[in-house]
């Protein structure tokens, strides 16, 4: 059982990297996976596997902190979307606030150059982050909703 939900996670987890990547067009966002290694996909996959993992983890010390382990109510399923909406965008965005602190002191990015400003670029891919995870975590919920009603 437990194989079944983590193959949910991950395929949360790709469809969230796939989504996002046209963003890397953007120079300045790609310009932000250059660390840890040399290679472009490597760091987009290792950054965004953990950006993910970690955002997983959030979901589900909301639905701990919403529902416990009870039975999920309707007032409870509100509560558990409100507070995934809002860890789609706290997080990215404390993340990306720590990016904007530590890497350009280490020399891995600056928000200045050719094309969109690195910090506008930064804050439209939090939002685009926020919209994909949210309708990505709405849409596997429903259809595991739909999968479980009784026949």
């Amino acid at each position: 059982m437990v194989l079944a939900e983590l193959g949910v996670v991950a395929g949360f987890s790709v469809s969230i990297l796939l989504f996002w990547s046209p963003l890397l067009a953007v120079t300045r966002l790609r310009e932000l996976f250059r660390w840890p290694t040399n290679w472009l996909v490597v760091n987009y996959l290792c950054i965004g596997g953990g950006i993910t993992t970690i955002q997983s983890l959030s979901y589900l010390g909301v639905i701990l902190l919403t529902a416990g382990t009870d039975t999920v109510t309707g007032s409870d399923a509100v509560g558990i979307v409100g507070g995934v909406i809002v860890s789609n965008i706290v997080l990215p965005a404390v993340i990306s606030l720590a990016a904007l602190r530590m890497l350009p002191e280490r020399g891995y990015w600056t928000p200045t150059g050719d094309g969109l400003n690195g910090y506008i670029a930064l804050g439209i891919g939090v939002i685009w982050y926020g919209v994909i995870a949210s309708v990505g975590f709405v849409l596997i919920g429903l259809a595991l909703m739909f999968a479980n009603l009784p026949m």
